[in-house]
């Protein structure tokens, strides 16, 4: 798994890294004509972009942070170029790509989560989590992922955290919680899964019941140990079937 951690220098390196690609694979097929895909434009618009970043951080330093809706700005300009990059990536057929991609977005969010900004596209960074989780089996990593998760879900926006949209089984911030219960007990760290299970059982009650119930499933089908179990179990018990949300 690469580095996730919302520092610039790494969100840098992954843009050349994917950058590069694009152009090598682009002059090698001529894909990419259409002056809406144009690598060298996108490409300043990231200079720019770092540019900013960086500027914001050095203020920072010496007279304060920056407000919150610039940097919620910054950051949905951000995820707008990675969208752009993505797929330009798409495009060339750069499957191989994928996972930086997922990378960058995550990085992004967590830049967005460490300077005070508010997350308002969330979709493709539940996206880029789901693809970082079903590419690593090792607990350590994923451990470091469900930490990843929960600074994100709490720089999310009010208006996508209040969740209105209950009917809507696929919104982004139920597939979130969710992943990051699964992401959790995956690690089998047992304070990874009780800060994911808290904040499931908080924000997304109504699911709790069948999260647990399939978890406990899960238990005996991939043969979890023992302390995870004994986490799982105790949740289980606490949100029965017959539990009453009101």
């Amino acid at each position: 798994m690469q580095t996730l951690n919302g520092q610039i220098p790494d969100i840098q390196a992954t843009i050349t890294g994917i950058m590069e690609t694009c152009k090598q694979a682009n002059d090698r097929s001529a894909a990419l004509q259409d002056a809406e895909t144009d690598l060298p434009t996108l490409e300043q618009a990231f200079e720019q972009l770092l540019d900013v970043m960086n500027r914001i951080e050095s203020d920072a330093q010496s007279s304060g942070d920056a407000s919150t809706e610039d940097i919620t700005e910054i950051g949905e300009y951000a995820l707008r170029l990675q969208e752009s990059l993505s797929a330009i990536s798409d495009k060339l057929g750069l499957t191989e790509q994928k996972q930086p991609l997922a990378t960058l977005s995550i990085n992004i969010a967590l830049w967005i989560a460490d300077h005070a900004g508010q997350i308002e596209t969330l979709e493709p960074i539940v996206d880029a989590i789901a693809q970082t989780a079903n590419s690593t089996q090792d607990p350590q990593q994923l451990e470091q992922l469900s930490g990843v998760i929960k600074r994100i879900i709490d720089a999310v926006s009010a208006v996508i955290s209040q969740d209105l949209e209950k009917m809507n089984l696929g919104r982004p911030w139920r597939v979130l919680l969710l992943n990051h219960g699964i992401v959790a007990t995956r690690s089998h760290d047992t304070k990874s899964m009780e800060a994911a299970f808290a904040v499931l059982t908080s924000k997304l009650p109504e699911d709790a019941t069948r999260f647990f119930s399939e978890g406990m499933q899960q238990m005996d089908t991939l043969n979890y140990p023992p302390h995870v179990r004994k986490v799982m179990e105790r949740y289980h018990r606490e949100w029965p079937v017959n539990r009453s949300l009101h």
